[in-house]
Parts: C-alpha cells; sequence; structure tokens
C-alpha cells in the first residue's frame, strides 16, 4: 500500500541491498523475553506495521510479532523455527483481509498440518465479506481497531 512507500521502519539499507538476501520469514525485531512470550502472531503486509506500533503504544512485551514475507512455496522450515522459538506461546494468524480472503484460506491448513494439535493457530482479522473493503472509512478503521485489540489483548 501506498503508506508504506515512505514508511520510516519498511526499509532496507544500501548494504542490505547490496550483500543481504531475502528473508521469507522474518522474526521478531525487538528484543523480547523468550520465555514471557504468550503469543505468536503471524502476519504479512501492512498489518505488520500497524500491529508493531500498537504493541509499542501499549507497551506489550509478551507479544512476538513475525513477518512472513513469502506465501508460497509455504516457508514450512522457517515457521517452524519461530515456533519452536517461542515453545509457550499460542499461535495466531493475524491479517487484515477478510477471513475468507488473503492467505488465511489456505495458510489455516499448512499451519494446522504443521503445528501439534495443542497449538493449533487462532484466526485474527475481518469477519468473511464479499468485498475486500468496507467502502466506509470510519467502519474500516473500527474493524482495524478491533483486528489490533484481538491481536494483542492481554492474558
Amino acid at each position: 500500500p501506498k503508506s508504506l512507500l515512505r514508511h520510516p521502519e519498511c526499509v532496507s539499507t544500501l548494504e542490505d541491498l547490496a550483500n543481504g538476501s531475502f528473508q521469507a520469514v522474518i522474526p521478531e525485531v525487538e528484543p523480547l523475553p523468550e520465555s514471557s512470550v504468550r503469543r505468536l502472531v503471524l502476519c504479512q503486509g501492512k498489518v505488520y506495521y500497524d500491529l508493531l506500533a500498537e504493541r509499542r503504544k501499549r507497551g506489550v512485551d509478551d507479544v512476538a510479532l513475525v513477518r512472513i514475507e513469502e506465501l508460497y512455496p509455504y516457508p514450512r522450515a522457517a515457521i517452524q523455527a519461530e515456533v519452536d522459538r517461542y515453545p509457550a506461546a499460542e499461535v495466531v494468524w493475524c491479517q487484515e483481509e477478510p477471513r475468507n480472503m488473503g492467505a488465511w484460506p489456505v495458510y489455516c491448513d499448512w499451519l494446522r498440518e504443521q503445528l501439534p494439535s495443542n497449538r493449533q493457530p487462532i484466526y485474527v482479522g475481518r469477519k468473511p465479506a464479499a468485498s475486500p473493503a468496507t467502502g466506509s472509512h470510519h467502519i474500516h478503521a473500527e474493524e482495524l481497531r478491533a483486528l489490533l485489540d484481538a491481536a494483542l489483548r492481554p492474558a
């Protein structure tokens, strides 16, 4: 989205571009005590930056945010490494798109196959809809606020 074109945290350095490599999965970027993380939120796209800003604003330090940058082929090993990093955390898939759109319809099956039965993924996002947008900025903002609340809810 256009909002990320000049977003100060959505940048790469020249060093990254010259010598780095593409990351299918980007781990948590802020230091969190891994043993106290109660929730691992997997997400992709703009919603990551919304979650990060809201987490900082609320002072939440027990929710890890992991970005899935390559949806297909499914980055099973990289996702497993992040899930293993937070063994006590519940796993959440968060997306801004309605439930019947975006990556969730496919990722729910892949995550359910990959995760043990006691760590099945929780969906956080908008309700199913016929359209990707509500058509009302006010309703869109309310839905985003509810999505952020659900993803970062206190224990």
